[in-house]
């Protein structure tokens, strides 16, 4: 029966529901993440390049499992909860369960550690493109440090 559906409906045009451009969501909440994380990023700069990657983590979400926020996580926390409403602002949810609503903010903040990470990983791949650019293999070899936590 399903072969039969998926044959004669080839011919007929589905309608989409909304056209989420035409709601304008993408054009606003794009931006806004992408703001935010070059925001933090180049607000705190030196501190995300000297603590282990995952220091973003409890900032964003504004918990840390042991022990308190720095003082660096909890501003970054200040910049990062009142995008988080103006996200669900724009969406418009009219009837979330906090299920539903731990799931949507679970993904903006992933989005927004993402994009943090990968600004903090390209800046350290660089610095160490440009080190070896400068240095001949053998000195790096004789020089070479592990850095970071594992």
């Amino acid at each position: 029966m399903k072969i039969l559906d998926r044959f004669f409906s080839k011919g007929v045009k589905k309608e989409r529901p909304q056209d989420v451009m035409e709601i304008g969501i993408i054009k606003v909440i794009g931006p806004l993440i992408d703001r935010t994380a070059n925001r933090i990023f180049t607000l705190y700069k030196t501190k995300l390049l000297t603590e282990p990657i995952t220091y973003i983590v409890p900032a964003v979400w504004g918990a840390k499992k042991d022990g308190e926020l720095t003082v660096t996580q909890k501003e970054i926390y200040k910049q990062v909860a009142p995008v988080i409403k103006e996200i669900f602002d724009a969406f418009q949810f009219k009837a979330l369960n906090d299920a539903q609503a731990f799931a949507v903010g679970f993904l903006i903040r992933g989005l927004i550690i993402s994009k943090i990470t990968y600004m903090i990983e390209l800046i350290k791949n660089q610095t160490m493109s440009k080190k070896i650019s400068e240095e001949s293999e053998t000195d790096i070899l004789e020089h070479l440090e592990p850095a970071g936590t594992a």
